[in-house]
C-alpha cells in the first residue's frame, strides 16, 4: 500500500495534519490545524494515499465553499457544501477501513496506518466543523440550509468514527490509539469554544441560530465523551 509521510506543525492541536514528504509526484496535504495545543511536539505520521487523497479533496471543497460564501455566490456555495458532505464521508470511510486493514509488510518501520488515518480524519472533521460553523454569519435561506447539511453530516460521521475507536478493547487494539487520541483533546475543547463564540458574536438568522445551538449541544457531548475516555485525569 502506498503511504505518505505526514508532519504535524508546532501549533497543531492534533497529530498528523500536514504533509512533510511523500513519494515522488505526491501532492501536499493542506490540512490546517484546528487549534493550538500547548506543548504539542512536532512529529510524523504515515497515511495511506487513499486517506491522504480523500482529505485533500475535502479540504479543497471546504476552501471553495468558504470563498463562495464570502463572495455571496449562493449557487456555488451550495454545490461545494454538498460535495463536501460526500468528501467527508469518504475520508471517514477510508479511515475506518484502515482500522481493520491487515498489517502491510511493505510499510515503513514504525508506521501505524490505522491510528494515523483516524487522527488524520478527525483533524479534517474538526477543521470542517469549526469552519462551517462560521459560514452562518449574516447568511440565511439556501446557504444556511446547505451549511446545516454539511455541518451535521460531518459531526455525525465524526461521532461514528469515534464510537468505533471507543469500542476497541483498551488492553488490545485500543491501546494503539490512546496516545494519538489524547493529543486531540484540545481540538474538541476549541470546537466547543468556536461554536459558542459563533452563537454569541455572529449575526445569525433564526434558523442559523437554531442550527448552531443544536451543533453546540452535540459538540459538547462529544467533547465530554472523548475527555472521559482519553483525558486520563492528568
Amino acid at each position: 500500500m502506498r503511504l505518505r509521510r505526514i508532519a504535524s506543525p508546532a501549533l497543531l492541536s492534533v497529530a498528523a495534519a500536514l504533509l512533510l514528504s511523500a513519494p515522488a509526484g505526491a501532492k501536499q496535504l493542506p490540512i490546517r490545524p484546528v487549534a493550538q495545543a500547548a506543548g504539542t511536539d512536532a512529529g510524523t505520521a504515515v497515511l495511506p494515499s487513499r486517506v491522504a487523497n480523500a482529505i485533500t479533496r475535502a479540504q479543497n471543497l471546504l476552501d471553495k465553499a468558504g470563498l463562495a460564501v464570502d463572495t455571496n455566490d449562493t449557487a456555488s456555495a451550495s454545490a461545494m457544501l454538498k460535495g463536501l458532505q460526500t468528501a467527508v464521508l469518504r475520508v471517514n470511510k477510508a479511515a475506518t477501513a484502515q482500522m481493520n486493514a491487515p498489517a502491510d509488510p511493505n510499510a515503513e518501520e514504525g508506521a501505524t496506518p490505522g491510528p494515523d488515518s483516524v487522527i488524520g480524519a478527525l483533524t479534517l472533521d474538526q477543521t470542517v466543523i469549526t469552519t462551517v460553523a462560521g459560514l452562518f454569519d449574516t447568511k440565511a435561506g439556501t446557504t444556511v440550509t446547505a451549511a446545516t447539511h454539511a455541518l451535521f453530516a460531518t459531526m455525525n460521521a465524526r461521532d461514528k468514527l469515534l464510537n468505533a475507536v471507543l469500542a476497541l478493547p483498551a488492553e488490545g487494539a485500543g491501546a494503539d490509539y490512546a496516545d494519538g487520541m489524547s493529543d486531540t483533546l484540545a481540538g474538541y475543547d476549541d470546537e466547543v469554544a468556536n461554536i459558542t463564540e459563533a452563537l454569541s458574536d455572529d449575526t445569525l438568522s433564526a434558523g442559523g441560530k437554531g442550527v448552531l445551538s443544536a451543533a453546540l449541544t452535540q459538540s459538547q457531548k462529544t467533547d465530554t465523551a472523548i475527555n472521559a475516555a482519553f483525558g486520563g485525569g492528568e
